[in-house]
């Protein structure tokens, strides 16, 4: 019986035990990664990327997850209540014949609302550059084969995304299958323009699989 922790996870090692292979470049990756009609950035993430820009190689941490991380994905807002919200630091635990793991998730939006119950999308390791420290990916991995086990539909695409500073990292994980994608420069307005309108996509996609109206923000 392996018995390990969510943060002790490689990314080979995650493969190796669920038999899930990396996809270069999954269909389901590129659409969503394709955001031809971008909205321009809000004043708010404007100052946000300022912010950033400045301070990304100093500050540690917890100091990127609030001063950038946090207030960005605030703007996007993934909480529809009654219907789905965001978790935080939720202890997971799950086990199989051979395997046995239990770690901490760190954000991710789901349904439910004093219990999460159905998970979609995942963000991990709010890591800065210059001190990654564990595997990001493998983490980001282990978590999202977890929710797996909790969707009756395993067919259903699951979202991610890992940071390393200023670098925003989307990984997709479709039945057997992941991949993930270049490296986002939030410090570079293109770049953080595209990944505001990435996450919007997850909010469509979300409310597609509940049947719920949407229409995007102007953020």
């Amino acid at each position: 019986m392996i018995k390990r922790p969510f943060e002790q996870w490689l990314y080979e090692d995650v493969e190796k035990e669920f038999s899930i292979s990396r996809i270069k470049k999954h269909t389901t990756l590129i659409a969503w990664l394709n955001v031809p009609d971008a909205l321009p950035l809000h004043s708010n993430v404007t100052r946000l990327q300022i912010a950033l820009e400045e301070y990304v190689e100093t500050w540690q941490e917890d100091e990127i997850k609030m001063m950038f991380i946090a207030p960005l994905l605030v703007e996007v807002n993934f909480n529809f209540s009654p219907h789905y919200k965001v978790f935080t630091q939720r202890l997971f635990s799950f086990q199989t014949d051979t395997i046995e793991a239990t770690g901490k998730i760190e954000w991710f939006v789901s349904t439910g609302q004093q219990t999460p119950k159905q998970p979609f999308f995942f963000l991990h390791e709010y890591k800065p550059e210059k001190t990654s420290g564990n595997d990001p990916l493998g983490q980001l991995l282990i978590a999202m084969v977890h929710a797996q086990s909790l969707n009756t539909a395993l067919d259903k695409p699951l979202y991610g995304c890992y940071t390393l500073g200023r670098f925003w990292f989307f990984v997709v994980l479709v039945g057997k299958e992941y991949s993930v994608s270049r490296a986002y420069d939030a410090t570079q307005t293109e770049d953080l323009t595209a990944m505001v309108a990435i996450l919007e996509k997850v909010k469509a996609y979300i409310h597609q699989v509940l049947g719920l109206p949407y229409s995007i923000a102007g953020i």
